[in-house]
């Protein structure tokens, strides 16, 4: 089992927990990080401080690295920007530096699309080659975690950044679980002439995206955009999750200018724009690195979610 071993972190979260379901139940080697040591996991301490990355790394061949601390603001707190950067940054440099030291050959990076930017209303959809500029300190600081890792390809670490939009599945919180109010919400919603387009990403589909991608003898790319087949509109998407839970979506068209206008007086730019603006990844790579991995639709993963 030395080498073969995967080691998932984060393992009590809402992805790794998933993640480290998935691969047990696919008979893979594999044995989960987490702060406490939990339910039999590896203890490896706060992120924040002083991680014990050394002590948990034995006879792992291969990292998934799922810990991280989730979109903090720009305009946050200075021991919140210290935070993220810490945890977020810091905290993934030391990792790999542990993974040279332990003999670990393999790093599957947990990124995010923020790394682009926050919209690809008005331009074509983010692919792997575009340049980077994040808008928020989350974004940033997986985009200097990215490029720190990238500095060791060449010593002995094969390194590979998958780069997620917002994933949802069993447990989401955040902006998934609000959507998910706003499909059931008990008054008329004024999103119907909005007609986005957003890269969203289903745990099962990410789980067989990490699974496609341990199967691989060497990884041809250090970065990929991961997503559901097609984007969806956010209309679109309420009206899924209000179908899966047996509802009809309550929704009715308000020009999308007037809805700009209406959240520029109350200082609601930012948020408007995750519900009225696009943001979309190319997926092409994807297809091509990994032909044999099938995704399932947004629409079937969401009808799963309520079965």
């Amino acid at each position: 089992m030395s080498g073969r071993l995967v080691a998932i972190t984060g393992a009590s979260g809402f992805v790794g927990s998933y993640l480290l379901s998935h691969l047990r139940d696919a008979a893979l080697p594999v044995v989960g990080i987490t702060r406490d040591g939990v339910a039999g996991t590896r203890a490896v301490g706060d992120l924040a401080l002083e991680p014990r990355w050394h002590d948990c790394l034995k006879g792992v061949g291969t990292v998934v690295h799922c810990a991280a601390v989730a979109h903090k603001p720009l305009d946050g707190s200075d021991e919140a920007r210290s935070l993220v950067n810490r945890v977020n940054f810091d905290a993934v440099k030391r990792l790999a530096e542990a993974c040279l030291v332990s003999g670990v050959k393999r790093l599957l990076f947990l990124s995010t699309v923020k790394v682009y930017g926050e919209s690809t209303s008005g331009r074509s959809p983010f692919a792997e080659g575009d340049a980077l500029d994040p808008e928020d300190d989350y974004g940033a600081s997986k985009a200097r975690a990215e490029a720190a890792l990238k500095e060791l390809i060449g010593q002995g670490l094969e390194v590979c950044c998958l780069r997620l939009p917002l994933v949802y599945g069993p447990g989401a919180k955040a902006n998934f679980r609000r959507l998910q109010t706003l499909a059931t919400a008990p008054i008329p919603l004024p999103l119907g002439a909005i007609k986005n387009r957003r890269s969203v990403l289903a745990l099962s589909n990410l789980a067989e995206v990490v699974a496609g991608m341990l199967a691989l003898d060497e990884w041809p790319v250090t970065e990929l955009n991961v997503a559901d087949p097609e984007p969806v509109s956010v209309p679109d998407l309420v009206r899924m999750l209000a179908s899966a839970q047996g509802n009809r979506a309550r929704l009715f068209p308000v020009p999308v200018w007037l809805l700009r206008g209406v959240a520029g007086l109350f200082g609601r730019q930012a948020m408007l724009e995750r519900v009225a603006g696009s943001l979309e990844v190319s997926t092409a790579r994807c297809a091509d690195v990994l032909p044999q991995t099938h995704l399932d639709s947004t629409h079937l993963c969401v009808q799963r979610l309520y079965r």
